[in-house]
């Protein structure tokens, strides 16, 4: 997934003016209590985002009827906003009052928009037990859940195996070891063992980190004061990537520039393990039969990396009740077990069940669920990533050693977390 820049004008100042010449009901810091649905009442905005084939037609239109008759003094709309730009748009919506009462939210999200005191808790709204707990842990800061879990994706991890047919590689990698042990053979065989994109409009959430988790090193320290990714883990992972650069085990493209997907090497079919993909995508343009899934990579730790997507309730909702009964329907199991089928997600909620029986490549990721790590949660995440993605990819062009790459990358992140007040 592409990195979106941050505001010229910082989130910060936006919303702090947002806040100051508006304000929600009565209680709006807190998750209202639940009532008797006829005597909820009030008008919902919904903001979401073309979620597969969501975005298309009146899709949420039958969907908005079923909970009418439900919640039958409940106006909601619902607004399927562009990608692009998303972050800037919903910013500028607040500060001018006219945000969204509820809005689809990922996890990098949270930490920036809570700390600017725009979105209400929802711990009291929340069975922990109903929900995967990786899911849930995405939508923390703090320990106060922010989001409620709609969908789960998993970056699946999968072999090609006529690439590996042709090496003579005869079980797919599921550890750093298998890994770096097939790769003489699938170079020998005129194709490549994996792909890393160093790009730097790319995120570190599915490189760079993924190897870092796998390795078990953390970017920031528990309490987020600062850098812990230059240590020894962060170390390994760094010089197990750059030793499948150096050794021309992955296409030298992709370390400078992101390509459409049908124009890179794994879209080409010519790459024989990939750590993260998405499935959906990845079986429109490399065919599904040569497709060989596999859990999630093992070093010191197995992790995949993936997404959780939720619902927020902003705490200038005028009606927070109302606002409340929407999200509850909509990530309740019976909206859940529609939506998730059409879309290809993967639910977070344990008791949606039976969903892709006749699909196994999407059904095997069920079971790594709680192995995913979304990214870091911190309100300047996105930042972080800037300031680190250049010195990671100087190390990976043999411009600095990897341990000067990760000191130099550490030492501008902790100036960033000390103006940031972490």
């Amino acid at each position: 997934m592409k990195r979106r820049t941050a505001t010229t004008l910082s989130t910060a100042a936006v919303l702090a003016l947002a806040l100051g010449a508006c304000s929600g009901a009565d209680g709006a810091n807190e998750a209202p209590t639940s009532a008797d649905p006829a005597e909820v009442e009030g008008s919902v905005t919904f903001w979401t985002y073309p979620i597969g084939t969501t975005g298309e037609g009146d899709w949420w239109g039958p969907h908005v009827e079923a909970f009418n008759e439900i919640y039958p003094n409940v106006d909601v709309e619902v607004i399927v906003q562009p990608w692009t730009n998303r972050e800037e748009t919903l910013v500028t919506s607040i500060a001018g009052g006219q945000g969204p009462d509820v809005v689809y939210f990922n996890p990098d999200f949270i930490p920036k928009f809570v700390e600017e005191g725009v979105l209400m808790p929802m711990d009291d709204v929340v069975d922990p037990e109903s929900f995967v707990p990786a899911s849930l842990e995405a939508m923390t800061w703090e320990d106060s859940v922010y989001s409620v879990p709609l969908l789960m994706q998993i970056q699946t991890s999968y072999c090609n195996t006529e690439v590996l047919a042709a090496a003579g590689v005869e079980k797919c990698p599921t550890t750093w070891d298998e890994l770096a042990e097939a790769g003489p053979a699938v170079k020998d065989a005129g194709f490549y063992l994996t792909e890393y994109t160093g790009a730097l409009d790319m995120t570190l959430n599915h490189t760079f980190y993924l190897y870092l988790w796998q390795a078990g090193g953390e970017v920031l320290s528990e309490d987020m004061t600062e850098a812990t990714f230059n240590g020894p883990e962060g170390l390994e992972a760094l010089e197990f990537i750059k030793q499948m650069v150096d050794e021309g085990w992955v296409p030298q493209q992709a370390l400078t520039s992101a390509d459409p997907f049908e124009q890179t090497e794994v879209g080409k079919a010519q790459v024989a393990y990939v750590m993260g993909s998405n499935l959906t995508t990845t079986r429109e343009v490399v065919n599904p039969d040569v497709i060989e899934t596999v859990p999630p990579m093992t070093g010191a730790e197995q992790v995949a990396s993936g997404s959780v997507g939720g619902l927020s309730v902003l705490n200038t909702a005028e009606s927070p009740e109302a606002a409340l009964a929407w999200v509850e329907y909509v990530t309740g199991k019976e909206f859940a077990e529609t939506f998730l089928a059409e879309t290809g997600y993967l639910p977070p909620r344990t008791d949606v069940t039976g969903l892709f029986e006749d699909d196994p490549q999407t059904a095997g990721g069920l079971e790594y669920l709680d192995t995913i790590r979304v990214g870091v949660m911190h309100p300047n995440a996105r930042q972080l990533i800037d300031t680190i993605s250049p010195h990671i990819q100087s190390a990976l062009l043999g411009k600095a050693e990897p341990q000067a790459a990760l000191d130099a990358a550490a030492a501008e992140v902790n100036e960033i977390l000390a103006r940031s007040g972490s």
